[in-house]
């Protein structure tokens, strides 16, 4: 169809590089340097066009890839030697005294600045919001704007009222009224004139108005729709556009780092897809990686660990009960490398080495005390309380054994062994710990009181000395303590519960509930090939959504 078709007559080789310099240049010197170009081109030696390449191309465009000067996918594209470029739409066009025609993806003897000519178009997205497919979002840049102030002809402002056609009609008015003398009519027209600085109506000061208006012209904000970025892809933080208090368009989040200002746009095409979420520059496992979000409300089922006691399944408001708290409290009480000795051996509960455990239970004790949330789960239970609350279940009291009489119990069926299991596997279920953690430190004041400021340093090195798991500790203090540090010296209590997700989410990476085994067995890509990974990355307001409790 006709409609289709763009008519265009060119100079023989008008070329660009880029163009809007060279269209400057007096018709003379622009086909002195077609000549240039055309006798450089022939110079240059390589291989030639196969016989595809010479059907497709009706045009000569040089001798193809790899020759001198023209290395890579664009090798037709040198403005000066070859002066070609690929169709971006049907056209009809004049080069060298001959009428060419092209359909979209042709080579094309037209250069534009752009691989493509003419430069396809690019929707605003800014001013046209639905633009956008699915998978892609509006990137918008704004910059202070200029204006049309003194950007016209020598330093003046173009005026768009008195220098286009509606101001014209109103001076041809006055004039066939009939009772105007013709100085007065000459006086308004060189008034206009004047003030346009041509007296051709719709140009002001050098700038053709016609089709454009100041908005236009000069608009500070314009978009266009990008990519979302894929799971495994580089990206950069980016703020909420769902919820209350949503973004119309995607913006860039504060990093730990301070890289990126809180707020400012985005400039590049960098914010990741829909149910995805970007680990920021400080995830040293995965830095600024766009990975899957964890859901919220949800422990994950893993060949490790016990996962079947968890609050965040059994409770649908944000926080702990006191039950909860409690019971999660009474796992963290255990915690002792487990290849020295486990709560399910009779070493770790009598003879000499129980003096040993039982002072990395007082502090366990003493750190969760200082974080207690008394003003949402009660009072701390004092030690002895919870002691009994464990004796209360095993029916047993495992610290009051002598040490062969546990070692005899231990090895028959019986009220020991029976006691020993259970409280073996409450110290397999660090997600009541990690849920103790998150739950306590949510729900921190600000300011925090010194007490509690030191006890959340004090339970990083606590986990770092004491988490049951030796492969755990070890990751814990190389990839946690070793990357990010001790917690913050702060007593803003929102700066902890930042820490401590950020510290969890490095330490979930590593797990065998998201990786299905070992590391060095399972990495990440092999694990979601065989379907097994789970997603281990909690953005810190999921995080909030399910810890803190307004009171």
């Amino acid at each position: 169809m006709m409609s289709s078709v763009c008519f265009l007559a060119l100079l023989p080789l008008s070329l660009a590089s880029p163009s809007e310099y060279w269209a400057l240049a007096t018709p003379a010197v622009r086909r002195a340097r077609s000549l240039q170009g055309s006798e450089a081109a022939r110079a240059l030696g390589g291989r030639t066009l196969s016989k595809a390449e010479s059907k497709m191309s009706k045009v000569w465009c040089g001798p193809g890839e790899r020759y001198n000067g023209a290395a890579g996918a664009m090798w037709y594209a040198n403005p000066y030697t070859a002066g070609c470029s690929k169709a971006s739409m049907a056209l009809t066009y004049v080069f060298d005294g001959k009428v060419h025609t092209a359909v979209e993806g042709d080579l094309i003897k037209m250069t534009c600045d752009n691989w493509q000519c003419p430069v396809p178009k690019v929707v605003d997205c800014y001013r046209d919001r639905s633009a956008c497919a699915a998978d892609e979002w509006c990137m918008v840049i704004t910059h202070e704007k200029w204006g049309a102030w003194a950007m016209g002809k020598d330093g003046h402002t173009p005026n768009f009222d008195q220098c286009g056609q509606a101001y014209n009609e109103q001076i041809e008015a006055i004039e066939a009224q009939g009772n105007v003398n013709n100085a007065t009519v000459d006086a308004l027209k060189a008034t206009r004139d004047a003030i346009c600085g041509s007296s051709t109506v719709g140009v002001a000061n050098g700038i053709q108005l016609h089709g454009m208006s100041e908005d236009n012209l000069w608009k500070p904000s314009h978009g266009r729709c990008v990519k979302y970025r894929l799971e495994g892809q580089s990206c950069i933080p980016t703020l909420a556009t769902t919820g209350s208090f949503a973004n119309a368009f995607v913006r860039r989040a504060l990093t730990e780092t301070g890289h990126y200002p809180n707020g400012g746009t985005m400039e590049r095409p960098l914010a990741c897809g829909p149910n995805l979420v970007c680990t920021g520059p400080t995830f040293d496992v995965l830095p600024s990686t766009c990975v899957k979000a964890r859901p919220r409300d949800v422990c994950y089922t893993g060949p490790w660990w016990d996962s079947s006691r968890c609050p965040r399944t059994s409770m649908r408001t944000p926080g702990m009960s006191r039950d909860w708290a409690i019971e999660s409290l009474q796992t963290a009480f255990l915690l002792f490398p487990g290849e020295v000795a486990s709560p399910m051996t009779c070493k770790y509960w009598t003879g000499s080495f129980s003096t040993f455990t039982q002072g990395v239970r007082n502090v366990t004790y003493n750190i969760f005390q200082a974080l207690w949330p008394r003003h949402l789960v009660g009072e701390y239970p004092t030690l002895d309380q919870l002691y009994q609350h464990m004796w209360n279940q095993t029916d047993l009291d495992l610290a009051a054994l002598k040490p062969e009489e546990c070692d005899a119990g231990a090895e028959v069926d019986g009220r020991i062994s029976k006691a020993l299991a259970m409280v073996g596997s409450w110290s397999h279920r660090p997600n009541l710990l990690w849920s103790l953690i998150h739950f306590v430190m949510h729900n921190q004041p600000s300011p925090m009181s010194s007490q509690a400021v030191a006890a959340s340093e004090a339970l990083a090195n606590h986990l770092s000395e004491n988490f049951w798991c030796n492969d755990c500790r070890g990751f814990f203090t190389i990839g946690v303590l070793g990357t990010v540090g001790l917690p913050p010296k702060s007593s803003q209590g929102e700066e902890h519960a930042r820490y401590w997700n950020l510290g969890h989410n490095i330490a979930s990476e590593h797990v065998a509930t998201t990786r299905g085994g070992h590391p060095w067995i399972n990495p990440l890509e092999f694990a979601k090939a065989e379907g097994v990974e789970n997603p281990f990355f909690v953005p810190y307001e999921t995080s909030v959504e399910m810890w803190h409790v307004e009171k």
